[in-house]
């Protein structure tokens, strides 16, 4: 169970950077998503977001959601 709540931090953490745009990470994410994603899943912009600022706001989500699970996990 603490091993769950460790990797939980540990992406949480990563989500949050995302989110916050830390050092471009948020563009490099961008760049990856353009290339990796097939053509099903891609937007007129090349990745399954429509704007960089959507995709941050889920990464922002997803990063306290993960945060708090792994808080939750890690002190019970």
């Amino acid at each position: 169970m603490i091993l769950r709540g460790v990797l939980a931090l540990i992406a949480g953490c990563a989500f949050t950077v995302v989110a916050c745009g830390y050092r471009g990470v948020d563009v490099w994410v961008w760049d990856w998503a353009d290339v990796t994603f097939s053509s099903r899943y891609r937007t007129r912009w090349g990745t399954p977001w429509t704007s960089l600022g959507r995709m941050r706001l889920q990464f922002g989500f997803l990063g306290a959601g993960l945060l708090t699970a792994g808080l939750v996990a890690v002190t019970r």
